[in-house]
């Protein structure tokens, strides 16, 4: 499942894993990928069923988390770190929480809460209006950025189209019915966007301290923070990439510990 998804790279050195969220691709990790953080080698995949790669699965957090397990494996990747946003913050979460010890660190960016996250019923009808409506996506994306629209947005916006036809309701479903079984102890970075009105700072600093993780908030941004202020994100990844143990040393960690 892992080789048939669209990828794209950039940098060397120790991997990053980039995941996206729900309307999106790998085109949200564009500046990421162009300019990635010092010592390492950002992989973004499309996941399944979204923008260049086939659907593999139905929509399903853990289903997507296996594709990326397949990825890692058809790679060969020691010990990556992986970087959630939003609905791919869940999907790291999975991937963390079923094997912490092949993973280097987790960063959560505007990531759905560790119990899952239900969307009103009301919302449903609107979702499945997106899937024919690109000016109501346009404008659903313009509130993602309230600080400024990244440069490559018209093509965040026709990538969200793209989507297949079962995921416009499949993945706020998944969402809803997905929550981390065990919480991952592994070097973890916590980060949200200050304006952001779906991943608020109060569901991720709750986040942060659940993981006794370190959480940043980017204050004048929304829930598309990486992209509005990409240079700041990544150096607050850099330097907490630049913290991470060994590999020899962080095998010698505990892995994990049940979510009560």
């Amino acid at each position: 499942m892992g080789a048939s998804l669209a990828l794209s790279r950039g940098g060397a050195g120790r991997p990053l894993i980039a995941l996206h969220g729900n309307f999106a691709s790998r085109a949200w990790w564009c500046d990421l990928v162009q300019h990635p953080p010092g010592g390492h080698e950002v992989l973004a995949p499309d996941l399944p069923g979204f923008a260049d790669s086939p659907v593999s699965c139905p929509p399903d957090i853990g289903a997507y988390a296996d594709a990326v397990e397949a990825l890692v494996q058809e790679l060969g990747l020691d010990m990556p770190a992986l970087l959630g946003h939003s609905l791919g913050g869940a999907v790291a979460l999975e991937l963390a929480s079923r094997a912490p010890e092949r993973y280097a660190a987790l960063v959560l960016a505007g990531s759905c809460p560790l119990s899952g996250l239900k969307t009103p019923e009301e919302n449903y009808p609107v979702l499945e209006l997106m899937r024919h409506n690109p000016a109501l996506v346009e404008a659903s994306f313009s509130a993602l950025f309230p600080s400024g629209r990244p440069a490559n947005f018209a093509q965040l916006v026709v990538d969200a189209g793209r989507m297949q036809a079962e995921h416009y309701s499949g993945n706020p479903r998944a969402l809803e019915r997905w929550q981390v079984a065990h919480l991952p102890k592994l070097p973890t970075l916590v980060l949200g966007g200050g304006l952001d009105q779906l991943a608020t700072p109060e569901l991720v600093r709750v986040q942060a301290r659940a993981l006794n993780a370190r959480c940043v908030i980017f204050e004048e941004c929304g829930h598309g923070f990486p992209q509005e202020a990409p240079q700041r994100f990544r150096e607050v990844l850099e330097d907490f990439l630049g913290t991470l143990p060994l590999k020899a040393e962080a095998a010698a960690q505990p892995n994990a510990r049940l979510l009560s």
